[in-house]
């Protein structure tokens, strides 16, 4: 189970950043929702501690490579800890839930992330010869 992208449907940026009340979509493997245990699900937990579930009304596309949802619209801007919990192992289910988290930021990015890679060193001047 791992979380390989996300895009914010309300702006198609790719990356963690997110808005509250809008869809987003989450890429991966194994992210299926699957069972009944009370911890499979989404939530989103605050940097105060404030978790919020995503419940399962809000939850559009639910398969094991795919997870669209709405953002709670509730959400005030800044970093969340994004938790997908599920028991799905691809072929049936884990004898426990198992949880993979990423950094969501909801509003503008004020952490500095991004989820371009690559590094910001230098002044990025193309005509620069890089052999000296």
């Amino acid at each position: 189970m791992y979380v390989a992208g996300g895009e914010d449907a309300s702006t198609c940026a790719p990356g963690f950043t997110a808005t509250a009340g809008r869809p987003y979509t989450l890429t991966g493997a194994k992210l299926k929702l699957a069972d009944t245990d009370p911890s499979v699900g989404i939530t989103l937990t605050s940097q105060s501690g404030i978790v919020t579930h995503v419940t399962d009304e809000m939850i559009a596309v639910n398969t094991p490579a795919k997870l669209v949802f709405i953002i709670p619209s509730g959400l005030a801007d800044g970093a969340y800890e994004l938790k997908v919990t599920t028991q799905f192992n691809g072929s049936g289910l884990l004898k426990a839930p198992c949880s993979v988290t990423q950094t969501l930021y909801i509003g503008q990015n004020s952490g500095g992330f991004t989820d371009g890679g690559g590094s910001t060193d230098g002044d990025g001047d193309q005509g620069e010869n890089p052999l000296g």
